[in-house]
């Protein structure tokens, strides 16, 4: 209808976004990897291997490609996280900011590399949970990132277009699969874990608090 509002739409990643769970997920790798006799993985190699399934990330750290026994680490894994979840956190001014966008009517979804279920318990134990509309993730995913298949598939399910959505993140698979989906992105620098300079990943836009979201929401 002439003069309809334009559906405001932000998609956010969470690990290293939204939530600080590096130290959980290098934890319970590791714990997993210890208890199947495996040496424990560096810091460093886990959180770059955050950017692919949880499957593929296990497999990488043994050096195997044995799809059965990755969907068996990987399933080890996620119990292993559960066990520990009760820990993470939001980084400081995301649930200000995500609070404010909720008031301006903006829409907010997850799009995911971690299972739906993972996401949902962290967001749900951190009272977010309620201001976002779907999540997307490797579990429900059609294509995990840095593949845009993730993110067409939220921007379906919202029934809004790439162009007229945001993608905030953290990483190089962020931007990768924003640009692949022809949706602007915003880098955020304050995952701490990442010695990655975000400036040099190819999004969008780069912000240093949270607050900078709310003002480039507004001006795109």
């Amino acid at each position: 209808m002439p003069g309809t509002a334009m559906k405001r739409v932000i998609f956010f990643d969470n690990d290293g976004t939204l939530s600080d769970s590096v130290t959980t997920v290098i934890e319970a790798t590791n714990m997993v990897l210890t208890a199947h006799g495996y040496s424990p993985s560096p810091d460093e190699e886990i959180i770059d291997g955050m950017r692919i399934k949880t499957t593929l990330r296990m497999l990488n750290h043994i050096g195997s490609s044995d799809e059965s026994l990755g969907t068996s680490l990987a399933n080890d894994y996620y119990t292993a996280f559960f066990s520990i979840i009760g820990r993470i956190e939001l980084f400081e001014g995301i649930a200000d900011c995500l609070r404010m966008l909720i008031d301006r009517n903006y829409v907010l979804g997850i799009v995911s590399n971690n299972a739906s279920d993972i996401v949902d318990t962290v967001l749900s134990q951190n009272r977010i949970r309620s201001f976002f509309s779907l999540i997307v993730g490797e579990d429900n995913a059609e294509e995990t990132k840095p593949g845009p298949g993730g993110l067409l598939q939220a921007c379906r399910l919202l029934d809004v277009k790439p162009e007229n959505s945001l993608y905030v993140g953290d990483s190089l698979s962020d931007s990768v699969a924003a640009e692949a989906a022809g949706m602007p992105s915003i880098g955020v620098k304050w995952n701490h874990h990442d010695k990655v300079d975000i400036d040099t990943l190819g999004f969008t836009f780069t912000v240093d608090t949270p607050e900078e979201i709310l003002s480039i929401a507004g001006n795109h």
